[in-house]
């Protein structure tokens, strides 16, 4: 159970970009270009654009030898907690979200992308993410806001998908790279606040008034985590949901709960600010991809409504 993230619904089975790999590997970069005012595409259109991706990805693989299945987008219902549980009733539903990630996991499993993989031999496997995701992850590579340099290859199934729809593939690695590593920034700072620390004593003070001795919210985590490895899943899902609730009450009850999410917007405010420039240029890529995306996305739904059968009179 990671702190950074608890899922209140099944996480997707794969990244929507591929399935087949054993790593997921992060997209491209470039220079700006005239276009309409940049905006967050909506979740809708966010899935539209994976969906068209999986689409490239899966008429490159068949052109390279390879089967590749085009999966349902799924709809992300997580739910994170990233600093403190502070929502008693979804504490009471869900507790620490183990269910969701043992569904998530089954769900990675039974993705039959992956099971095409798995089951190759050990060349034509090699092969298979060659296509993929290119020889080697060279080609690609940008800085993240964290400091680390991640790297990609500009070849492969993958980086062919993402140049369709974006363009120079250098710059949409170098935005995606960079937005998509704003959040963890963003919580580390909040964890290294003295004021969280200061709510988060707080906070444990109410714990071990309620029986429950943790002094952080790690702490009680790890407790869930260690009794989802001793206990059978029904056990220790109501034991870490009496505990996640205790949590949640005393988040609301101190001033953790205020804290956290108070330092998490100023922080997230203050990034959005300093990385406007990549952010806006993500944007407005991916805005200039969504009609090449719906064409993909339809396209692919009226074959498979055809190979089914579904569009006869």
């Amino acid at each position: 159970m990671d702190r950074h993230r608890i899922a209140a619904a099944a996480l997707a089975a794969t990244a929507t970009t591929a399935a087949l790999a054993v790593v997921l590997v992060l997209d491209g970069c470039g220079s700006p270009a005239r276009g309409p005012v940049a905006r967050e595409p909506s979740a809708a259109e966010s899935r539209t654009l994976a969906r068209a991706e999986q689409v490239l990805i899966s008429r490159c693989m068949a052109a390279r030898g390879f089967p590749y299945e085009v999966a349902e987008v799924p709809q992300d219902g997580a739910r994170s907690f990233p600093y403190v549980v502070d929502d008693v009733a979804w504490a009471r539903e869900h507790g620490y979200g183990g269910a969701e990630e043992r569904a998530a996991a089954r769900a990675r499993e039974d993705d039959p992308n992956q099971r095409y993989f798995r089951q190759l031999p050990a060349a034509r496997r090699a092969a298979a993410r060659t296509a993929l995701m290119g020889a080697a992850p060279v080609g690609l590579s940008a800085k993240a806001p964290t400091g680390v340099t991640i790297t990609a290859s500009a070849d492969g199934c993958i980086a062919d998908a993402q140049r369709t729809l974006y363009g120079d593939p250098a710059t949409w690695f170098r935005v995606k790279v960079v937005t998509m590593n704003l959040r963890p920034v963003r919580e580390a700072r909040v964890l290294e606040d003295a004021r969280y620390a200061g709510a988060v004593a707080e906070w444990a003070a109410c714990m071990k008034a309620a029986g429950r001795p943790h002094a952080t919210p790690d702490e009680s985590r790890r407790t869930a985590a260690r009794w989802g490895e001793e206990l059978p899943p029904a056990e220790a899902d109501a034991a870490a949901a009496e505990l996640a609730v205790v949590e949640a009450t005393c988040a609301t009850g101190t001033p953790l709960a205020r804290v956290s999410q108070s330092l998490d917007r100023a922080y997230g405010e203050e990034l959005r600010t300093r990385y406007r420039a990549e952010l806006t240029l993500r944007w407005r890529l991916q805005s200039e991809a969504l009609p090449k995306a719906r064409r993909l996305a339809q396209s692919e739904h009226d074959t498979t409504t055809e190979t089914s059968g579904g569009s006869r009179a």
